[in-house]
């Protein structure tokens, strides 16, 4: 029954206004006493649940094997440790899409802005790519010279500025920020390139411990991105930019450091190299040090990491897999905004074309 449950969630059709009315009536009420019950937690809850599932599995392989005396009992003991193998799957699948997963399944955050696809072109990305570049000279000597907060202290900092700017995305409600907690699986961060993590089942939140200290608001803002139902990563990128941008000189300066790399990805090889010349010595430093921090990372472990979340993703109905990561460049160029980056929001019972 559970094994058919999840199946069935897994591949059948879920209206995107079901999943709002799911975000709104069940996961705007859950995270915040969740992430504030995990966050009274010292260490990830993700490690704790990863912990029983190995220590679970063993013993319940153990007990089947040590119950059969024959070969052929034993094969049939695996069999039925495989079975109920599968139903913990099942039912921890359901666990994910209720508590968190379903987000991906929402509406598109582009249909509730005043987004056009027309505003992406590569004279509107050079001109982004420019502004951040713009930006970061400005910003780097006042960043560097107040420095970043320690990673716990973050929610007090840049809490402020999340909340500002889940208003100025229209949402009913506030979400609950969390501060990154160490984890076991900080050595697979480092090798796997990985930044940072959300807990779906804790909605917690992991950083890599190697992240630099101009690197950890952006990395946690964007991870409070998915905390506030933002599954997609080109919206959470996006929450976590705007977030950035509304906080103090150092996340203002973390937000276009890690937003800058994306719109020049997206740029032709001419148009990025004339605008990357006007990039400051600090800034430029900066990137190398994020570089020289990345190549530490195992290109097997990393490559496999990503092949894996690539998989996921799509399974989750993201097409673009891990490229959604990059897709906040166009999420910016395309979306209309204010003074001071307030973006504008479509009229209500409207969506983008």
């Amino acid at each position: 029954m559970i094994v058919t449950a999840a199946a069935g969630l897994a591949l059948l059709p879920t209206s995107q206004g079901t999943a709002e009315l799911w975000h709104a009536a069940v996961y705007a009420r859950v995270q915040p006493r969740l992430t504030s019950w995990s966050s009274a937690v010292p260490v990830a809850w993700l490690d704790l649940l990863a912990v029983a599932v190995v220590i679970g599995s063993l013993a319940a392989l153990v007990g089947h094997w040590r119950g059969a005396g024959s070969l052929g009992r034993r094969a049939a003991a695996v069999a039925g440790w495989a079975a109920g193998l599968a139903v913990s799957t099942a039912a921890l699948y359901l666990l994910f899409m209720g508590l968190w997963g379903l987000n991906y399944r929402r509406a598109p955050l582009a249909d509730r802005l005043e987004f056009a696809p027309a505003r992406v072109t590569p004279a509107s990305m050079e001109t982004l790519a420019g502004t951040a570049i713009d930006r970061l000279n400005a910003l780097h000597a006042e960043a560097h010279a107040q420095g970043w907060p320690a990673a716990a202290d973050l929610p007090a900092r840049l809490g402020p500025a999340f909340g500002a700017v889940l208003l100025q995305l229209g949402s009913g409600w506030q979400a609950t920020p969390a501060a990154p907690k160490p984890t076991l699986f900080g050595p697979y961060f480092r090798a796997a390139s990985i930044s940072g993590l959300t807990n779906p089942f804790g909605l917690d939140v992991m950083i890599t411990p190697d992240a630099l200290p101009f690197e950890r608001p952006s990395i946690l803002a964007h991870e409070w991105g998915h905390l506030a139902g933002y599954a997609h990563e080109a919206e959470a990128g996006f929450v976590g930019w705007l977030t950035c941008v509304h906080g103090d000189v150092p996340a203002q300066y973390s937000g276009w450091l890690d937003l800058l790399p994306r719109v020049l990805r997206g740029l032709p090889a001419e148009a990025r190299a004339r605008v990357s010349r006007h990039l400051a010595t600090g800034p430029r430093a900066d990137f190398a040090a994020i570089a020289k921090r990345i190549e530490r990372a195992s290109p097997t472990i990393t490559g496999a990491a990503w092949i894996g979340y690539d998989r996921f993703l799509k399974a989750n109905r993201v097409p673009e897999g891990v490229t959604s990561y990059d897709a906040v460049a166009r999420l910016v160029v395309g979306t209309e905004f204010g003074d001071g980056w307030k973006p504008r929001l479509a009229p209500r019972g409207l969506t983008a074309k």
